[in-house]
């Protein structure tokens, strides 16, 4: 006689290799902290648990780093970028509709719309400043970088010198690199 088996009992699933797991968790730190997905979508999109990705996201402070992240100077300068396009394109558009209304003998719709021109080119220039001020705020200087990028590859030497050797020719073209941009 063959075993019933209860198709109501939850399947386990299956213990995943160390190095599969961490891979897995590292693709869902990719997403969650540097791409700004949100968990419930990760763990559909990577077929796991909401509870795993919660708690890998608890025990590796995935949402102070994603906030980090999301506050330093080259986000702030990309958001401030995109701000700036986007009045730039109010701009113009504005700009047509006054070329419109001169041509039709519209002297209020021009007048209210060159109000509208100079309010908004007033605000691309205080965000231009900003824009400005941020730039000037978070230069790095070439020490800096330079003592940065020491740590970093003195890290990876302490680590796998192997590795660090294979990086020599790398870490001389960066140096010159940014001797050019910086220097």
């Amino acid at each position: 006689m063959a075993k019933k088996t209860n198709s109501k009992a939850p399947k386990r699933k299956k213990q995943l290799p160390r190095k599969e797991y961490e891979k897995l968790r590292h693709t869902a730190y990719e997403y969650i902290v540097v791409h700004g997905l949100d968990q419930k979508e990760v763990a559909r999109m990577l077929d796991l648990t909401e509870q795993t990705i919660s708690k890998w996201s608890k025990d590796g402070k995935w949402r102070e780093e994603r906030t980090s992240r999301q506050q330093c100077h080259s986000t702030d300068t990309a958001n401030t970028k995109q701000i700036l396009r986007l009045m730039s394109e109010q701009r113009l558009k504005i700009e047509m509709e006054i070329r419109d209304a001169e041509k039709t003998g519209d002297k209020d719709e021009e007048l209210k719309l060159r109000k509208e021109a100079r309010a908004l080119s007033d605000e691309m220039s205080k965000h231009n400043k900003t824009l400005l001020n941020l730039e000037k705020e978070n230069r790095i200087t070439l020490g800096v970088y330079i003592d940065v990028f020491d740590d970093i590859f003195t890290s990876l030497r302490n680590y796998d010198e192997d590795l660090w050797g294979k990086t020599i020719d790398f870490q001389t073209i960066q140096i010159r690199k940014k001797t050019n941009e910086l220097g």
